[in-house]
């Protein structure tokens, strides 16, 4: 069987992200584990110059490597939904799997992943993206809100600005007054706060800024620019989590979610990313919580895989948002199954024997960020027998002459939590620079609960 695995891009600034990103084991490696397990077909990869850190490896020109048996072709970042199509139709494959990353600024390559499938099933090609319909819909976070709450699936209190409505009255002097805006400062008045106000276009918490009461509100809303409409909506309360869907429709993974810390304002920290998980305890409706997923699948054409946000409050369960595509949620999940996103993507596709929708044979993992003044200590730390993944990110210039450096780190293989949180602690104590304290103390507290 020939399989062709297809990944696009849309932004440069990703594009220069991508261009610094590593990941251990390196992709080499991953795709050497996916040749084993199907023996005998045929790889290809189609993507785009510079953004396929998830699929391939770079060398240091910064130039993509193809994997050992697996065949590349890399397209210019113009590359249009109709290049692609034609240059996946020339390979003449038995199956074409999307599997896109995250976009950068814009997060939509999952509606690009959706058109090329599309067009590949005209052709008489077989192919697996998520839908065009959930493309469309979870890529506009306003769009996703108003369908969710169609279909009954739980979610925030919410309005929106329009971003033509919200710069009007600054661009047309003729205007003395914004009514629209009126309109949004009734609704939000109308709300319990705190209340979330976000770009309803923006990649992963880009741009998010928590308003403790309606002046905080107007006075973002009023200073912000943004190209981008805008969504406010309430904070739900309660503990956050995330999740993922994996698998083709009548072959799904709901996958128990990950608990996720969070800072002061009440959001995922975006310093550590600290998530653990499965969460199974019952008191957390789990079964529940799976059941709405498998709904949300089936109804909304996910393929392949999904990362879903959540909130809840110690009674019901809600939506956050949806990211039809692989994200850092995928390589945390991959990890309670011992595997790596990759490797969950392209099998979920391929083998319907495969299915991890069982919790019990689930390892328990734990995912954080770091920042750090070199990468020192996380290639010592490669070594550990529990660290199950690694990813090495783009450095931050702090000023003109010092930078420090990201990096994301799943461990695994624990069978409890207690063990989790010794050996994290263990582990601060030989990498304090990689392991911070609040990541030591969030184990601990989940020990202590789970």
């Amino acid at each position: 069987m020939k399989v062709v695995v297809y990944g696009t891009s849309s932004s440069v600034g990703f594009i220069r992200f991508v261009n610094e990103f590593t990941a251990i084991p390196n992709m080499n490696e991953q795709w050497q584990r996916i040749r084993k397990h199907f023996d005998g077909y045929e790889f290809t990869i189609v993507t785009t110059m510079g953004a396929a850190s998830h699929l391939v490896d770079y060398d240091e020109n910064k130039k993509e490597i193809a994997p050992d048996g697996v065949k590349l072709i890399v397209l210019p970042p113009t590359a249009d939904t109709d290049t692609y199509v034609e240059t996946i139709r020339k390979e003449a494959p038995s199956i074409a799997i999307a599997a896109s990353y995250f976009g950068g600024s814009v997060d939509w390559e999952t509606l690009k992943d959706a058109l090329i499938a599309e067009e590949l099933k005209k052709v008489g090609i077989k192919a697996v993206s998520n839908s065009l319909f959930a493309a469309e819909t979870f890529f506009d976070k306003w769009t996703t809100h108003n369908v969710l709450r169609e279909k009954g699936f739980p979610v925030a209190k919410a309005t929106h600005i329009p971003a033509v409505y919200q710069k009007l009255a600054k661009e047309n002097p003729a205007l003395f007054s914004n009514v629209y805006l009126d309109l949004a400062f009734h609704r939000i008045r109308e709300m319990e706060f705190p209340v979330i106000v976000k770009a309803a276009g923006a990649s992963g918490s880009s741009g998010i800024f928590v308003a403790k009461n309606f002046e905080e509100a107007k006075e973002d809303i009023l200073s912000r620019d943004d190209s981008s409409d805008l969504i406010i909506e309430e904070m739900l309360k309660g503990e956050q989590f995330g999740t993922e869907i994996h698998g083709t429709k009548g072959n799904y993974t709901i996958l128990p979610p990950f608990k996720c810390k969070l800072d002061e304002r009440g959001v995922l920290d975006p310093q550590i990313k600290v998530k653990i998980g499965p969460i199974t305890d019952e008191k957390y409706r789990i079964e529940e919580l799976r059941s709405m997923l498998r709904r949300l699948a089936e109804e909304m054409g996910i393929e392949g895989c999904a990362q879903v946000d959540l909130a809840f409050d110690g009674d019901k369960w809600s939506i956050i948002e949806v990211n039809p595509r692989i994200s850092g949620m995928t390589a945390a999940s991959a990890a309670l199954e011992s595997r790596y996103a990759l490797e969950v993507v392209i099998e979920s596709c391929l083998d319907e024997g495969i299915n991890y929708d069982m919790p019990k044979i689930l390892e328990k993992c734990i995912s954080f960020g770091t920042i750090i003044e070199s990468y020192d200590d996380i290639d010592k730390m490669k070594t550990e027998p529990h660290v199950k993944y690694m990813e090495k990110g783009s450095p931050l210039f702090l000023n003109s002459d010092k930078k420090i450096y990201t990096a994301n780190i799943i461990l695994g293989g624990f069978e409890n939590y207690a063990e989790m949180a010794q050996e994290i602690e263990r582990l601060h104590k030989f990498y304090p620079t990689v392991i911070n304290e609040l990541t030591v103390l969030y184990a601990k507290e989940i020990a202590n609960h789970n």
